[in-house]
């Protein structure tokens, strides 16, 4: 109740004044709040020796994910950023060792579709949430072509660039075509032909998913996942910093924490400080800190942000103190523990 208001007459003020509340409210909370656990230190990382954890999380999309925005509808102007980005996030990640999920829409591993090849697959109905869908086809988008004509709606030039990095990262879905999976939004035979599809143009590259992150935190669909032995997916919670749990249905849930992006006008020195809090929280409580990005992100976080937030995350590795690893590595360490 008393967040509801909060967010009502946030939404009401300057934004200058909103980003000023918002550093008050973390300097003088308990933030980031920290949902507790009784597993013991010891069975909670691979090795057995690190007191806290870290995972990266990149939502890769290209255009699907604007399509449909009702904040930013140039989907080929993010899927041109996005594509410029690439080279230099792999680049930071080879450079301070750190393994990322790179949660893919599934369509970009496609090297050309034809017009009739998705028409095997329920489509989403219409419906105005979080995005507007309300007219047209939901492929209205698709080019049905091969992908070196339509670099903003396949990517397997950068699928391969992720597998070919000095640092073995994770394949993961994001949907096949960046779906609303909501219970309220997406039919259940529609969130199983986009899994469905997922993993039949994940197969020529020798990968099998097992975790989601879902498009917009449109959360949904936990049976249909189940069904087809998903294993972990992101959530956004109440919670900031926890340690990855499983919930009804016996999948892993690993609560979102924070994303990668400039939506303050702060110093890059004031957002390193939030981000290495977040960091130094996890160890102190024995959680694992889950940050996220869209490779579409401004140019000024991914040179003056992420560089310094992965220095410091590899330096707090190097004493045992921060284990750094994908949602499926630290799902398959629970499920093991756990047998």
């Amino acid at each position: 109740m008393i967040r509801s208001i909060y967010k009502s007459v946030r939404g009401l003020m300057p934004k200058s004044i909103r980003s000023e509340i918002t550093k008050l409210i973390f300097t003088f909370s308990s933030k980031p709040f920290v949902k507790r656990d009784d597993v013991p230190l010891e069975k909670k990382f691979p090795g057995g020796k690190f007191k806290g954890g870290m995972i990266i999380s990149a939502d890769f999309e290209l255009g699907w994910a604007w399509r449909y925005s009702k904040t930013n509808p140039n989907p080929e102007k993010m899927a041109a950023l996005a594509r410029k980005n690439f080279p230099e996030i792999i680049r930071l990640l080879n450079e301070y060792n750190i393994p990322i999920t790179f949660a893919t829409v599934g369509h970009l591993f496609l090297e050309s579709c034809e017009k009739d090849d998705h028409n095997w697959m329920e489509k989403i109905p219409y419906f105005d949430d979080h995005w507007r869908f309300t007219q047209g086809d939901w492929y209205d988008c698709d080019p049905h072509t091969h992908w070196e004509k339509a670099k903003y709606w396949y990517a397997p030039d950068l699928v391969k660039m992720i597998q070919n990095a000095k640092v073995e990262h994770e394949l993961a879905t994001h949907t096949f075509t960046h779906i609303d999976f909501s219970d309220k939004n997406c039919p259940p035979k529609v969130a199983e032909d986009e899994m469905k599809a997922c993993i039949d143009a994940m197969k020529p590259y020798g990968v099998k998913p097992e975790s989601i992150i879902f498009p917009g935190g449109t959360y949904g669909n936990i049976k249909v996942l189940k069904k087809l032995n998903f294993k972990i997916y992101r959530k956004n919670t109440p919670y900031d910093l926890a340690y990855p749990y499983y919930d009804e249905h016996g999948l892993i849930v690993t609560p979102t924490s924070v994303g990668f992006s400039r939506q303050h006008n702060w110093t890059a020195s004031y957002y390193i400080k939030r981000y290495k809090k977040y960091i130094d929280k996890a160890i102190k409580t024995g959680t694992i800190v889950h940050f996220w990005f869209h490779p579409s992100l401004d140019e000024w976080t991914l040179k003056n942000i992420i560089p310094e937030v992965m220095r410091y995350a590899a330096e707090r590795r190097k004493n045992d103190f921060l284990w750094i690893g994908t949602m499926k590595q630290i799902a398959d360490h629970i499920n093991i523990k756990n047998k």
